[in-house]
């Protein structure tokens, strides 16, 4: 499923880290490249999270979506902007 193109502004992204198998939707909007993704419970973190998978690909898999996401909509908790305290 990496890079599947669902529409033509919205694709799917491998992003493993809190399960193996989990996947984000990047939707590309007139004014953001908006990412609904499980690599966060919330814009203060956890910086590690508790129940994850794999600490080595969650942060990969962060920073992955930090290069490009101007908005994060995570698995829990509401949607954020990220900057530089985002958790990596």
């Amino acid at each position: 499923m990496e890079g599947l193109q669902v529409s033509p502004s919205v694709r799917l992204l491998r992003t493993p880290g809190h399960t193996a198998e989990d996947i984000s939707t990047v939707a590309a909007t007139p004014g953001d490249l908006v990412v609904c993704t499980h690599a966060w419970w919330g814009s203060a973190g956890p910086a590690e999270d508790p129940l994850g998978a794999d600490a080595g690909q969650l942060h990969a898999s962060r920073a992955r979506l930090l290069a490009f996401a101007t908005l994060i909509v995570p698995g829990h908790g509401a949607a954020f902007r990220p900057d530089g305290s985002t958790p990596r």
